[in-house]
């Protein structure tokens, strides 16, 4: 993987730069105060780090910075991963910061979290630089490359295994302490809820088949009191037939004197005896239908317990069977609880065993991988201007965790006869880089991050050092893309890419410019960085000479 082309606009003193970068080693060279570190800056911003409206060139309305990476590695995990696919593997990434400091990030034209693009950012780049934080510092990830050095991720993988084994034992266990009394209580309140459910004897849907019945039930009583009624109304004493006899007398007396109330005597006639005959058939029907009280209220007594179950236990009669079923297991298990607790005892202690097996083995890879890469750190320690014995790796024991029982720390001591310190407690910004370079050199097989960039690496170092370090920048190039900002013709010397970053004045306003030199441009460049600007023939020479001896 390599960033292939950065574009940075209105950022500080750069108005508009685009560099089309190659992979191996990119140095950025310029004079003092030209804006060499704002190419860092802009790259660090296209890595998800924090933009505030302070970078923005003054009179812009924003900045932007937009970077290519090819190849990038896959990571299932990594919540942006799936972004890569819709460049093919590669990604663009732009940022912009505005003048009110509001921040937008983007991938491959998805609009992203800034938070999400530092922690992508943080799987395909890494700076080293004195200002900048640096994952390297981190013990977390201290062990992590130790482990990849002696290459004993197979004792990682197992003793993070043997934890988690240990851990589910240990839990299992732990759910069988309980207080006497509680348990007693948990018992008691078990057997109570098994018992009923199972005395109950729940049949399945046999709620809803007795809500019907007894709906039915209730429905056959309104039936007979309704039947009962109309029987009363019609034959009771003053009732319905009693006057239709009456007023059919009256119409036959009219009938006798007047023939035309014949015809309505006759009709008279027929409604007495339709609504006696009426009157016998529903008595009759109605004694039919019969109501059996005892009946229903063995129904209505059975729902109203399938109802206090389901009040209780579960909103179906499915549900009351499986919370007795499980009722009826948990309280075998409490009864048992003395040998389940005794079993799963003997079960932690062979897996806690099995753990502690698996830390001191990898315990002992670790002690040995330590010394290994301590040794061979500080062999790459006194060609960069550092001391050959002021690195070092500190195994000690801590409480035993999912990577094993090791607190591993990368220590530092400058200065001789002062005890080394942690890592991120180095106070020289020029030191903090050289270490981490010559560790990078080291670790370049084990270190996964394809882009590394350093900034400040040569603070400090004096031209017999230069040499060195522009070899081991070259070496570490071989397996990462390094992006380097020197002020070092020697280090420049070993470049696969030369950035120049200028600085000029136009009517009373600062321009950043950056370019890619070419050959003749690079001679002329690290001779001007050898002798100053007008160099004569003579830092030419050396300038030539020493891309030479590099190889570019």
């Amino acid at each position: 993987m390599a960033l292939i082309e950065l574009a940075v606009t209105n950022l500080a003193v750069i108005e508009s730069v685009r560099l089309a970068l190659g992979r191996g080693l990119v140095v950025v060279t310029g004079e003092t105060g030209a804006g060499k570190s704002l190419v860092v800056d802009a790259l660090a911003l296209a890595l998800g780090a924090r933009g505030t409206s302070d970078l923005v060139r003054s009179g812009s309305a924003a900045l932007r910075v937009e970077a290519i990476f090819d190849d990038v590695p896959r990571d299932p995990q990594d919540p942006l991963d799936e972004l890569v696919d819709l460049g093919d593997g590669s990604l663009i990434v732009s940022r912009e910061v505005t003048a009110d400091g509001r921040s937008l990030a983007r991938v491959n034209d998805r609009t992203v979290t800034v938070g999400a693009l530092a922690a992508f950012g943080g799987r395909i780049a890494e700076i080293h630089g004195q200002h900048e934080h640096q994952r390297l510092f981190a013990a977390e990830r201290q062990r992590a490359l130790l482990d990849r050095f002696g290459g004993h991720m197979d004792l990682v993988v197992a003793v993070g295994e043997t934890w988690r084994a240990w851990r589910a034992a240990a839990a299992r266990a732990g759910e069988l302490v309980m207080d006497p009394r509680e348990l007693e209580r948990r018992t008691e309140l078990l057997r109570h809820q098994a018992r009923e459910i199972e005395a109950a004897a729940l049949q399945p849907d046999e709620d809803v088949s007795l809500a019907a019945r007894v709906k039915s039930v209730q429905h056959l009583e309104a039936i007979v009191r309704s039947v009962g009624d109309a029987v009363r109304t019609l034959q009771h004493d003053g009732g319905a037939l009693d006057g239709m006899r009456s007023a059919l007398a009256q119409l036959e007396s009219a009938a006798a004197h007047d023939e035309r109330f014949t015809a309505l005597a006759a009709r008279g006639a027929a409604l007495v005896a339709e609504a006696t005959e009426l009157a016998r058939d529903a008595a009759a029907l109605g004694g039919q239908v019969q109501v059996d009280t005892g009946e229903r209220a063995v129904m209505e007594e059975r729902l109203g317990l399938i109802y206090d179950l389901r009040r209780k236990y579960g909103d179906s009669i499915e549900a009351i069977v499986a919370f007795g079923r499980e009722a009826a297991a948990e309280l075998t298990r409490l009864e048992h609880m003395d040998t389940l607790r005794e079993e799963l005892g003997i079960e932690e202690q062979r897996a806690r065993g099995e753990l502690e097996a698996a830390a001191a083995k990898i315990h002992d890879a670790r002690t040995a991988a330590a010394a290994s890469l301590a040794h061979r750190v500080n062999a790459e320690l006194p060609p960069i201007g550092l001391p050959g014995d002021a690195f070092d790796i500190d195994v000690r024991p801590t409480e035993v965790g999912p990577s094993g029982a090791d607190y591993v720390e990368f220590r530092f001591a400058p200065n001789p006869g002062e005890p080394p310190r942690p890592m991120a407690r180095i106070a020289s910004g020029g030191e903090a880089s050289r270490l981490s370079l010559a560790l990078k050199v080291v670790l370049a097989a084990a270190d996964e991050t394809p882009v590394l960039i350093f900034d400040e690496v040569d603070a400090g170092v004096g031209g017999r050092n230069a040499g060195p370090l522009g070899e081991r920048l070259r070496s570490l190039a071989t397996f990462h893309q390094v992006l380097c900002v020197t002020h070092l013709p020697q280090v420049a010397a070993f470049a696969d890419v030369h950035v120049h970053v200028g600085k000029r004045v136009e009517e009373g306003r600062t321009y950043t410019d950056a370019r890619i030199l070419d050959t003749t441009e690079r001679a002329d460049e690290l001779a001007a960085m050898l002798a100053g600007e007008g160099a004569g023939q003579e830092a030419r020479a050396t300038a030539e000479a020493l891309l030479r001896a590099a190889g570019s």
